[in-house]
Parts: C-alpha cells; structure tokens; sequence
C-alpha cells in the first residue's frame, strides 16, 4: 500500500512538472512569436521608407542577396530602369538574415510600386 501510495505522488509530480513545461513552451513560443512580428514590421517600416527616400532622390535600385557583404554594393547589371544592387547580409546571423531579407522584399516592393505609380510619391519639403 505504501508503495501505491509512492507511485502516485511521483506520478502526480511528473504530470504536473510536465504541464508546468509545456507552459513555459508554450509561453517562450508566444514571446518569440511577437518578437519576429515586430522585428518585422520594422524592417517593413525602415525598408519602405528608405526606398521612398531613394526613389525622391531619383534612385532606381533593387536589391538581391549574393553571398555574406558587409556593405550595399552595385552589381554593374540592371534590371529594366532599376540598378541591381548587392544587400548587406549575413547569413550566418540568423537574427540579421531574417531582418534583411524583410527589409530587402519591402524595399524592392516600395521601389517597384513607386517607378509604376509616380504620383504615389510625394515630394517632402
């Protein structure tokens, strides 16, 4: 009986040591889900406005990943009215790729919206 009894307790204990895990799962889970939805919506914001900044400048440019960079560098080709540009990236960086490639694909999509509609683009004093 005493041994039942034994048995009971560390088995009460396991379920309840292993809902207390799947809680924190869960919760680290939810924290690194709303960390990459606001590191994205800032590298939406930062690559938007600095393609409307380069496309007031008169700069046509995409940008393409080609390997690890340490710096923007043009490629010498072009693609229609856009200059092909070499991004930064890291690949390595699993923090900085995510962010760069997010920053790259709201770039080129602001670029690309603004070159088809020009009057979307408003010239700041």
């Amino acid at each position: 009986m005493n041994r039942q009894k034994l048995s009971s307790v560390v088995i009460a204990a396991l379920v309840v040591g292993l809902l207390v895990s799947l809680g924190l799962l869960a919760h680290e889970h939810h924290q690194e889900q709303r960390w990459k939805q606001q590191l994205q919506n800032f590298a939406v914001y930062y690559g938007s406005t600095r393609a409307k900044d380069d496309v007031q400048a008169g700069k046509f440019r995409l940008y393409v990943f080609a390997g690890a960079r340490g710096k923007d560098e043009y490629s010498g080709t072009n693609d229609g009215p856009f200059q092909v540009w070499y991004s930064v990236y890291q690949p390595q960086d699993d923090t900085f790729r995510y962010a760069m490639e997010h920053v790259v694909g709201s770039y080129n999509a602001s670029v690309r919206y603004m070159q088809e509609h020009p009057n979307s683009v408003t010239n700041r004093p």
